[in-house]
């Protein structure tokens, strides 16, 4: 007979006694006495009535019995039921803890289902805070794999709804479309009502951002339609009404945006006063359901007070009686009371085993997690000193080569110098966007794009670019690309640029008096596609075996014995997650004195031939062939004059505009063919100007000419009318084609 056996056979006999002895006593039942699983349905019952202390007293008693059968599949569902009266009650650092013992007590008696709830419940009380919601998100994302894989249409459906509001409720319409899209398939006629309001009202706020105004007026018509019919459901409860009436609420709103965009400002005013009055509706019903949590609680304390009295006069009445069994009883109560310790004993030692595990495990995991604090800190102690140091590096000779050109050196001298200071500057640029490029990349955002470009012409920009660098090490650099190759591709043009200037500037920097070869080798070409390696190739001092795989990890520097090479060493780190962007990856053959080898796939469309010749057409105007007449808009004295001096050296004639409120005025009076428009301004910004130019002159092109982050300015820039976008400080040859290909669409049209 084993522990377990036994144990049930002691707590058999022990309550076959104090059954028998309770009964004759008229008392109630011991806890012990029912099942746990109808102390779990007990307390569910409880909640819906919204009696929540009663029900947390119910599922506490639960627990205590749970606990001592060892239990997890229960133990995780009466923890389930703890959190959300904490969560109902708006007391979330509890329901979190509650909701994360019930999964683990869930994944250790795998519980798929109730793990697929327990991670939308979790999901839904991180999103309430800012600086957990990216946790939050996951659960969610989580949540309808497990429901995916259960096959369980109401629960994939769950999330993604969850999922769809959360990423409206940050503007990414995008990523909320892409959860929105596989619910609509899921949704069918046996769906709740509740879950058809939600949808439809979630694509008709998707639809009004996304300009697609008439279906987002279906779509919104339907949710309004099925939350009218389920406020007036009598089945429904009072929460549920509720729900429903905020559901109205949020369509109204949308419905009033949509109108307002439409400019029929009358019924975006009616719709907004029915979002109000709806409100109003949703707060009056959770009054009533506040007013019944309180009542219930009242009749409980009246009940409770009148079964104590009950009892104490019973008592009084049937002491006598107790006397004469109670030395009878004490006799057994001896024997059970040693039979009892001598199963605590065991049970405790089992218990005290178990719990020197869970803290062994612990401890491993404080180990870890100190380890992974004082990592980050030497990172970011790292990090601080990289940059400082090669920030002040390039200053240092900004400012001193600008003290020495002030007093006027000899011509051979100057040119010497403005060299080293361009050198200076350009260098402290790319550390800039280096910095700037990993953070986004870590944040997420960074997205392909897909823009017609030569890859030839890329490839040979880049190194004239890097021209500098060659000369300072006496490199030779040859290109060699793939006959099979049609040199016009499909792809994200900015990014592989990013990747090669990395590559080549590295290749550059690390050989001295030798040769770089670029190649660019087509392995797979179909009608449509290519996949293209790029080898970038070296023979300068090469890569130990021991540094190849650490190369790519943030701040990593090659050294070697006789010499240290600058840079922040974030430029293989970026490489690395850039290429892992476009689902490649980067390798590396290479061999200490020998040089270096870094080689990458990646994939392209082609282009289709009118698009080329399109391009050509617009590109290959020659700049300066025209005296085009170009207005810029800037309220920086310096900016005015490096911009208007690039201008004028190719044969543009510029004005110049301190403001968008000059601005307007100059562009009402005189023809331009081009605007080059800063930003941030006083008086009147750029964005503000744009938008009153565009509404007497649509033809003339503006570009924004702004040192703003483009991924921050491009989309508010389109939306007010403007062509395109510069970032200053800008490529003097990408700068021109830009203002090119703009003046010659407009001479097209």
């Amino acid at each position: 007979m084993n522990y377990k056996e036994l144990r049930n056979l002691i707590l058999y006999i022990i309550l076959s006694i104090l059954v028998g002895f309770t009964q004759s006593l008229q008392s109630q039942p011991s806890l012990i006495s029912d099942s746990i699983q109808s102390y779990i349905e007990k307390a569910e019952k409880l909640q819906e009535a919204y009696q929540y202390e009663k029900s947390l007293e119910i599922a506490k008693a639960a627990l205590q019995n749970a606990q001592y059968n060892n239990d997890d599949k229960s133990l995780g569902y009466i923890y389930n039921i703890i959190a959300k009266n904490y969560e109902i009650n708006e007391e979330d650092n509890k329901a979190r803890s509650n909701y994360r013992r019930a999964l683990v007590y869930a994944q250790s008696s795998n519980s798929k289902i109730l793990e697929t709830d327990l991670y939308n419940n979790l999901a839904r009380v991180y999103t309430k805070r800012n600086l957990t919601r990216v946790k939050g998100v996951t659960y969610y994302k989580k949540s309808y794999e497990f429901a995916t894989k259960l096959n369980d249409t109401a629960r994939m459906i769950r999330p993604l709804l969850n999922l769809g509001e959360y990423y409206i409720s940050r503007n990414d319409y995008d990523s909320a479309y892409e959860n929105l899209a596989p619910a609509i398939e899921l949704i069918h006629e046996n769906s709740s009502n509740l879950v058809k309001t939600k949808l439809n009202g979630l694509l008709g706020k998707y639809f009004l951002n996304t300009k697609e105004y008439e279906k987002s007026e279906e779509y919104i018509e339907l949710s309004i339609s099925y939350a009218l019919g389920e406020t007036k459901n009598k089945n429904n409860n009072d929460e549920l009404i509720s729900t429903y009436f905020e559901e109205l609420a949020s369509s109204y709103e949308t419905k009033s945006q949509l109108y307002h965009k439409q400019e029929d400002f009358q019924k975006a005013y009616d719709y907004q006063k029915k979002q109000f009055q709806n409100i109003l509706k949703a707060k009056e019903f959770k009054k009533l359901i506040d007013l019944q949590r309180v009542n219930i609680k009242y009749e409980v304390d009246q009940y409770e007070e009148k079964i104590k009295k009950a009892e104490t006069e019973k008592k009084e009445s049937e002491s006598e009686v107790l006397k004469w069994r109670i030395s009878i009883i004490l006799g057994i109560i001896v024997i059970l009371i040693s039979l009892a310790f001598l199963i605590s004993s065991y049970r405790n030692n089992i218990q005290k085993k178990r719990l020197n595990n869970v803290l062994i495990d612990k401890n491993k995991e404080l180990i870890s997690a100190k380890e992974t604090a004082e990592q980050v800190s030497t990172l970011k102690s790292q990090f601080i000193s990289t940059v400082s140091h090669e920030l002040r590096t390039p200053l240092y000779g900004v400012i001193g080569l600008t003290s020495l050109l002030m007093e006027n050196p000899d011509k051979k001298k100057k040119d010497e110098y403005l060299e080293s200071l361009k050198f200076s500057g350009d260098y402290l640029l790319a550390l800039i966007n280096d910095v700037l490029q990993l953070s986004k990349i870590e944040t997420n955002e960074v997205k392909l794009e897909k823009v017609t470009f030569d890859i030839r012409s890329l490839i040979e920009g880049i190194v004239n670019s890097l021209h500098t660098k060659q000369k300072s090490n006496n490199n030779t650099v040859h290109i060699d690309i793939d006959k099979k190759i049609n040199t016009t591709l499909l792809g994200d043009s900015v990014r592989l640029s990013q990747i090669l200037i990395n590559l080549i500037g590295n290749a550059l920097k690390f050989t001295k008096d030798g040769n770089i070869w670029i190649n660019v080798n087509c392995i797979d070409c179909k009608a449509d596609s290519y996949i293209l390696r790029f080898i970038v190739k070296d023979d300068g001092i090469g890569i130990p075996k021991n540094k190849q795989q650490t190369i790519f990890d943030n701040f990593a520097q090659v050294k070697n014995e006789n010499q240290e090479y600058e840079g922040t060493g974030l430029g293989l780190a970026i490489v690395k997650k850039l290429i892992q962007l476009h689902n490649s990856e980067i390798n590396i053959n290479s061999k200490e004195g020998k040089g270096s080898e870094f080689y990458f796939d990646l994939f392209y469309e082609k282009v289709v031939k009118e698009e080329e010749i399109s391009l050509k057409t617009g590109e290959n105007l020659s700049i300066g062939t025209s005296n085009f007449n170009v207005l810029i808009v800037d309220d920086n004295k310096i900016n005015q004059i490096v911009t208007q001096n690039i201008l004028k050296k190719n044969g543009y004639t510029c004005n110049i505009a301190s403001n968008g409120m000059k601005a307007i005025e100059m562009i009402k009076l005189e023809k331009f063919d081009l605007v080059l428009m800063d930003i941030n301004m006083p008086e009147m910004n750029g964005l503000e100007a744009t938008k009153v130019i565009r509404t007497f002159n649509t033809h003339t092109p503006i570009i924004a000419l702004t040192a703003v982050e483009e991924g921050e300015i491009r989309n508010q820039a389109i939306s007010v009318g403007m062509n395109d976008v510069i970032i200053k400080p800008y490529d003097t040859q990408q700068f021109f084609q830009t203002i090119m290909r703009n003046i010659s669409r407009m001479k097209m049209v």
